[in-house]
């Protein structure tokens, strides 16, 4: 299997990436990214675009993948529901039917969120995202709904509040396994989430939606 990666610099995209790497059945892994990471594999090749809108740019580039897994997000803090919605769903979608038109045995794993069954306008946002994605033709596909991730080591979140809760909350981590298998609707890990975005797009997902108990399930 040959993988293309969006995110992969952020907590849930750098663990997905890291099981990606280490499974035997992925042959290879494109990375697009915005600036070089810094991480090597002989598997591993990084695609650098200044403007990830431009798909269109590198077309040649994404032909002869057969899944992509998309862990690319934002905030909604502070953003109105057009602007939140063109990172969130615009660019997505673009991508999605661009690399599904290059490749039309294409599988896609979205990384939405927890919460995105709310009434809140990201949530609306996000299962707009979902629902166009379960509509389209890929071979396999799915949207995973986390709650709280424990980041694998020396993976960090971008995002502020959610990183000083990851320090704040450190002490429990060493009730990890517990955390997940007594409280699997609220905790996961990003080695687990990893492995359950993989075999969304190998396949072996029983449903679109996968909650947090789910991903639990699925990554285990």
């Amino acid at each position: 299997m040959k993988i293309v990666f969006l995110g992969a610099s952020g907590m849930v995209g750098a663990g997905a990436l890291r099981e990606a790497l280490a499974a035997p059945d992925v042959e290879a892994v494109l990375s697009v990214v915005r600036a070089p990471t810094g991480v090597t594999h002989p598997k591993l090749r990084e695609l650098v675009m200044l403007d990830i809108f431009d798909v269109a740019s590198v077309e040649d580039q994404l032909v002869g993948y057969d899944a992509c897994i998309w862990a690319i997000g934002i905030s909604s803090s502070g953003l109105d529901e057009n602007a939140y919605a063109r990172v969130t769903e615009e660019l997505t979608l673009t991508w999605a039917r661009t690399l599904l038109r290059l490749n039309p045995k294409m599988s896609f794993c979205y990384c939405s969120a927890g919460g995105a069954g709310g009434p809140g306008m990201w949530a609306r946002v996000r299962r707009r995202v979902e629902d166009t994605l379960k509509s389209m033709p890929f071979t396999h596909s799915g949207a995973v709904r986390p709650g709280f991730i424990r980041p694998g080591p020396g993976i960090r979140s971008k995002t502020r509040a959610y990183q000083l809760g990851v320090v704040l909350l450190k002490p429990l981590f060493l009730l990890t396994p517990l955390l997940v298998r007594f409280m699997p609707f609220l905790f996961t890990t990003s080695e687990i989430l990893g492995r359950a975005m993989l075999r969304v797009v190998q396949g072996h997902a029983d449903r679109f939606i996968l909650e947090s108990a789910d991903i639990n399930r699925v990554g285990a």
